[in-house]
């Protein structure tokens, strides 16, 4: 799997989840459950903009991290929400 497709993945997950339990959350879950939508949007975006910034930017370098890179920082976000984790 690509990082675009990790990306585009998460936000897939991110929109068709369901949750259990969500009329009974804490705020704290509830602000999370929420946020999925503007998470997928965000994840979108920053793929997005890789894209449209020139040759695509597909694998992150070494010194590339979720700090300096959008890509990475989405990269992230996509890995945690779908539980892998990159391989070497």
């Amino acid at each position: 799997m690509t990082p675009a497709d990790e990306i585009e993945a998460a936000a897939k997950k991110l929109r068709t989840a369901t949750f259990r339990g969500a009329m009974t959350a804490t705020p704290a879950v509830a602000a999370l459950i929420r946020a999925r939508e503007p998470l997928a949007l965000l994840l979108e975006g920053a793929l997005s903009s890789n894209r449209e910034s020139g040759p695509a930017h597909e694998e992150c370098s070494s010194w590339c991290s979720p700090e300096t890179c959008d890509l990475s920082a989405a990269l992230a976000v996509a890995r945690a929400i779908l539980g892998t984790q990159e391989t070497t």
